[in-house]
């Protein structure tokens, strides 16, 4: 879609909020615009449908999620720009909760601090894919060449400097100071300190006892300790008196946090990291075909009315990374996840004759298995006709137990697309693991094609479409 284009939905979907003063906050992740609203009531669903170029909404908890693809970019700049900018169009209003309600906000929150943070995820696992290439194809020797340790550093930057990605995005979400945050996570980083926690044991700060330990990688720990610092930050600006707030809040806030982080929220994010691990070893200790279908099962069903379930995954898929090298759990899921909607909707482009349908359908096939966005073919395609979605279910579901079965591996992030199945070769050629990565997506293939067959759909629901293009 041209930008000329973008530029003119902004506007449209604006009004359809209500107007920019029914805007809380805006982000946006892979393929949505994420809104909060402050009364959902003054939304306009049917005039947001309406807008062309907008796949479907998701409303969820206050959130109004606008789907629209790989323009997403280009969208949530033009509504930024249109809408006052800063992420923060009104103050949002407050109210109580439900226990359901506060746990869809803690996915959103999730999501709304991780998915600024994937596509350096992905350009991660594409340098690791560059990497595998030089060694196997370009018979690079890796333990000589400078060229491969300086990629191999780049590939490893995000993963390292986790901490200060997240920092700054949590801090955008919890409306304190980013750069601060962002300097609180260099400080854990710092040289200085990554050598003292190697020593392992404990050492002391202002005669408080703390853990020496790395925090390279870690997420949990970072967003717990921006939340404390989003509390204190609004504290500070109450009892600092203005005219000293503006060198004085700063030293505070950022000392204070400094101690704070050191002795309670970055040990205790550590065990609520290393209870999460644990809890993924012990299934796949019990059965450890199990873990990547459970979570499949989840996903197509609680997690359909849970939004952000996937992102908040992410911290365990990182976790697995920094501590084995690979991922069997969050990746595969995804893999399973988004390359069998691809084949679905190349198995439905192909047998239906409903021009509308087949305009939607391949390029959403070219959008999961090349671009690893599935989005396409699940709002444009199953939950539209939904006996595709029972083929989706089915595909996936077996596929997830058969990768459980072979162990299958991923040895960097972004292993869910066709474009980086070389992840699954992973730096020490795991030719093993990557045949069985192959024998998946073959699986995949013909499953989905069987599936999609067998169960039918009825492609009717499309004819609305052609006829509203006939009229334009």
């Amino acid at each position: 879609m041209a930008k000329a284009d973008v530029s003119q939905m902004a506007p449209q979907i604006i009004a359809g909020f209500g107007g920019k003063e029914n805007m809380a906050s805006i982000n946006h992740c892979a393929t949505r615009l994420r809104v909060n609203v402050n009364d959902i009531e003054k939304v306009d669903q049917a005039a947001l449908k309406k807008v062309k170029g907008v796949i479907a909404l998701d409303i969820r908890n206050g959130e109004v999620q606008v789907i629209v693809g790989p323009i997403i970019e280009d969208l949530y700049l033009a509504v930024e720009k249109a809408a006052g900018g800063g992420g923060k169009v009104a103050e949002a209003k407050q109210g109580k909760k439900t226990p359901s309600e506060i746990f869809g906000g803690f996915l959103m929150m999730m999501a709304g601090i991780l998915s600024p943070i994937i596509p350096a995820l992905i350009a991660s696992g594409l340098l690791s894919t560059v990497l595998t290439v030089m060694t196997l194809v370009l018979k690079v020797d890796a333990t000589t060449s400078p060229t491969y340790a300086i990629l191999y550093n780049l590939s490893q930057t995000v993963f390292y400097f986790l901490p200060v990605l997240v920092a700054y995005t949590a801090a955008k979400k919890f409306d304190t100071e980013p750069i601060l945050a962002a300097v609180l996570a260099c400080f854990l980083l710092y040289p200085g300190w990554v050598e003292a926690a190697a020593q392992g044991g404990f050492t002391s700060y202002f005669g408080l006892p703390v853990l020496r330990t790395t925090y390279n990688g870690a997420v949990i720990q970072i967003i717990l300790s921006v939340f404390v610092m989003a509390w204190l930050d609004r504290l500070l600006k109450r009892i600092i008196p203005e005219a000293a707030r503006h060198f004085l809040k700063p030293f505070l806030l950022l000392l204070l946090m400094s101690v704070i982080t050191l002795t309670v929220t970055g040990p205790l994010g550590g065990l609520f990291t290393d209870y999460i691990y644990a809890g993924v070893t012990a299934v796949r200790n019990v059965a450890p075909w199990a873990g990547v279908p459970v979570i499949i099962l989840l996903s197509t069903t609680i997690g359909l009315v849970a939004p952000g379930f996937h992102l908040a995954l992410i911290p365990i898929a990182t976790a697995s990374l920094a501590a084995v090298g690979y991922d069997d759990l969050i990746n595969i899921w995804f893999f399973c996840c988004t390359i069998t909607p691809g084949f679905i909707s190349l198995a439905v482009a192909l047998r239906s004759k409903n021009s509308t349908l087949r305009q939607i359908a391949f390029p959403a096939s070219l959008s999961a298995l090349l671009g690893g966005i599935s989005e396409p073919t699940t709002y444009g395609i199953c939950y539209k006709m939904v006996k595709p979605y029972y083929a989706y279910f089915i595909t996936a579901l077996s596929t997830g137990v058969l990768a459980g079965l072979l162990n299958l591996k991923c040895y960097a992030f972004g292993g869910y697309s066709l474009t980086n199945i070389l992840l699954y070769l992973g730096p020490n050629l795991d030719t093993a693991n990557f045949r069985n990565a192959v024998i998946l997506v073959a699986y995949m293939a013909v499953m989905s094609f069987v599936t999609v067959n067998l169960i039918g759909f009825d492609d009717s629901v499309y004819n609305e479409d052609e006829e509203a293009e006939k009229l334009v």
